[in-house]
């Protein structure tokens, strides 16, 4: 944690993080290993605060009813698991109502 992290994030910032648990599981299950210094990148698209973000299935983002310039997602298909497609496949994050004021919304470039 990052003492006025959020204050100072902007959209098209690039984060890195430990990946979350259900994708940590999705890695193990099928039979690749992570380290305890693995780390994910993402691109941030959507900010706290942010209002009916929608994230079609060509990979086009719309945040606050205007069409917002997401990471390129042809590049996803280096990802030899494919975590973000089958997310995305099983409705996860897909659409969201509202980001809290401590959530961002990240996709990979």
């Amino acid at each position: 944690k990052l003492p006025g992290a959020y204050q100072r994030t902007k959209r098209g910032d690039i984060v890195l993080f430990n990946p979350p648990e259900s994708l940590t599981k999705i890695i193990t299950n099928n039979g690749s290993k992570l380290s305890s210094t693995s780390l994910f990148v993402k691109r941030i698209v959507g900010l706290p605060g942010d209002q009916n973000i929608r994230l079609d299935d060509e990979g086009n983002v719309e945040i606050n009813g205007e069409s917002a310039v997401g990471p390129d997602r042809t590049l996803c298909a280096d990802e030899p698991l494919r975590l973000i497609d089958r997310q995305l496949r099983e409705g996860n994050g897909k659409e969201l109502k509202e980001l809290g004021p401590s959530d961002v919304y990240v996709l990979g470039d």
